[in-house]
């Protein structure tokens, strides 16, 4: 079997760090200890909690006895101190683990979840309180001005959007590109001076992964990528081998899918994967680096390319299988039918979320489970996805074109993720985890039972047909109000979408892929009528796949190389809306089939 060279200076760094021996405890552990946390780039420390942990051999318990001022109220959920390692996982979510050493008032770890870790530490203090938030640190000059460099093209284009005056947006877009345009050019040499200024201390490890994740942009090569991967593994290794895997795979993630730099992000990847079991690390950690692992060894090539994959579709299946059992985590009731026999409104629900978005996925879960409780001529379920809080592969165009359409009607109601629609009007806001899932399921429901008891006049029907990559798509309309501005709008959706983004949400449901058409719609002049729109899906995933690479170059970099495109089962959706108010009249679902056409 051919297997890529490893240089030895990143073996080193990365393989010391996650299969040496844990530490052997040299402090005890019980008593008060301050948790604070340092946020990716900068120097400060965020003062999270005071914890009182009592520890008899392998056995610990801990509780919160302090938060900083104005901070909400959280428990210890679990507490462990075993072969010198000291885990304590919150009541609200997040989990520290760390490493004891010879400080005997000091213990490194990681804070954070499976998406995110920073830096973190317990400081034994005799204090019951916390006075202050953070804890100021000496910054480092050079990421300070290189933050400040990349956000102002982010923070321009934002204003862009909301601008309503079209000069005003055209001048703001304009500075947003010199923006662009000036981090282009010196945020690589600020980062690459900063990582030389702060070779010794923590805070390089943020800068070298800022300067991994610029890519091609930086121009790096693979030699000093191999050495951005040393410094990372030996900053790191004191924070123990949680925080070191973590930060070692999120960089040989991005450089996986820069070119040329494909074999020394398999080369990072490997040594992490020796010490894997069938129980440790977690499941989905392994799958984290088998996909990097993946990306890497297709474009560098590798012998091991197939038995990495086999174990990748394992793993996948396992998790798959796990998260279809226990979500959503209640059972949905079916919808017991309308009491008014006359009844016959659609009601459109229309879910505005990101993969990105942790309080995303009581919405989402709750979304979910609103197709195991009615049918599509009683409700038609819609999803944007956007890139809320980061960059996600599920957005397009006309999913923000829809954002801003909304936007302009409910300035105030539409401002973030989730944002749920009913007919055209935000109802029943808000979010939160999975525990809150089915307390939104019950908020949505309440309002669709309610609209569930309308009557309209209009009536539409339809159908869609796929020969291989072609839709041809045909809808009829009648009872449409006469004069206004009532417009016909078609979405292409796609039934069920795999990515695993930040929140964890393994699967996604009625994804809005394009509008056929245009977001703009068709007007409606007369009161029945008929439409048809060809459809090619091939150019669909050419026009997406051309969006997200710009994206990625001119604004954010994704969290990892997945684009999925596949398509395969998809439906169209058929909207009657008046856009003098936003209100959606009546909808439509179509479903469609390589077998023919199916209507609703």
């Amino acid at each position: 079997m051919r297997r890529l060279a490893w240089p030895a200076v990143v073996v080193l760094a990365t393989a010391a760090a996650m299969n040496a021996p844990a530490p052997a405890a040299q402090a005890d552990p019980a008593g008060n200890w301050l948790l604070s946390y340092s946020p990716r780039g900068s120097s400060s420390e965020q003062n999270y909690c005071i914890v009182k942990i009592d520890a008899k051999g392998d056995k610990a318990t801990a509780k919160v006895v302090a938060t900083p001022p104005n901070g909400q109220p959280f428990t210890v959920k679990s507490a462990t101190v075993t072969g010198g390692r000291v885990s304590i996982t919150f009541s609200n979510g997040p989990a520290f683990s760390g490493v004891t050493g010879k400080a005997e008032d000091t213990i490194l770890g990681s804070f954070g979840n499976e998406t995110i870790q920073f830096r973190a530490k317990l400081t034994r203090t005799d204090k019951d309180e916390i006075t202050a938030a953070v804890t100021p640190g000496k910054a480092v000059p050079e990421i300070t001005e290189a933050n400040k460099l990349s956000f102002k093209a982010n923070s321009l284009r934002s204003q862009a959007r909301f601008a309503k005056d079209a000069d005003k947006k055209k001048d703001l877009l304009a500075q947003a590109d010199e923006a662009a345009k000036e981090a282009d050019e010196k945020v690589p040499g600020l980062l690459r001076k900063a990582v030389a200024a702060a070779a010794d201390q923590p805070i390089a490890i943020d800068a070298a992964l800022s300067l991994i994740e610029l890519g091609a942009k930086a121009d790096l090569k693979a030699d000093e990528a191999r050495s951005l991967l040393t410094t990372i593994g030996k900053r790191a290794a004191p924070y123990g081998p949680d925080y070191t895997r973590f930060v070692t795979v999120q960089a040989a993630e991005s450089l996986a899918g820069v070119k040329g730099l494909e074999a020394t992000a398999a080369d990072a990847l490997r040594p992490l994967t020796k010490g894997f079991t069938d129980k440790e690390p977690a499941a989905a950690t392994q799958v984290k680096v088998f996909t990097a692992l993946k990306t890497a060894l297709t474009a560098a090539g590798g012998d091991e390319l197939k038995e990495v994959d086999g174990r990748l579709q394992r793993l996948e299946k396992r998790l798959d299988d796990e998260y279809n059992a226990t979500v959503p985590p209640f059972k949905p009731e079916p919808f017991a039918g309308r009491k008014d026999s006359k009844a016959n409104r659609a009601v459109v629900m229309e879910l505005f979320t990101g993969a990105q978005c942790p309080p995303c996925v009581a919405a989402d879960v709750a979304f979910d489970a609103l197709h195991k409780s009615y049918q599509s001529k009683d409700l038609v379920l819609i999803q944007y996805h956007m890139h809320i809080p980061g960059p996600d592969p599920m957005t397009n165009k006309d999913a923000i074109a829809r954002w801003d359409y909304y936007r302009k009607f409910h300035p105030g109601k539409v401002g973030g993720t989730p944002t749920t629609l009913f007919n055209g009007t935000p109802k029943a806001g808000g979010g939160g985890g999975m525990p809150n899932a089915e307390a939104k399921y019950g908020a949505y429901t309440g309002v669709i039972n309610e609209l569930l008891e309308e009557t309209t006049p209009i009536k539409l029907s339809g159908k869609a047909t796929r020969t291989g990559d072609k839709v041809e798509v045909a809808v009829e309309y009648a009872g449409v109000p006469a004069g206004g501005e009532t417009k016909l709008r078609l979405l292409l959706v796609e039934d069920t979408v795999k990515y695993v983004g930040g929140n964890r949400l393994r699967f996604h449901h009625s994804v809005v892929r394009a509008m056929p058409g245009g977001a703009a719609g068709k007007a409606l002049t007369d009161k029945a009528g008929k439409q048809s729109v060809a459809v090619d899906v091939s150019q669909v995933r050419s026009e997406l796949t051309k969006y997200l690479d710009d994206y990625a170059a001119n604004e954010r970099p994704f969290p990892t190389a997945a684009r999925p495109l596949e398509m395969a089962k998809l439906q169209v959706i058929a909207l009657v809306q008046d856009d003098e108010t936003g209100e959606v009249l009546h909808a439509a679902r179509f479903d469609v089939g390589p077998r023919g056409p199916q209507s609703e």
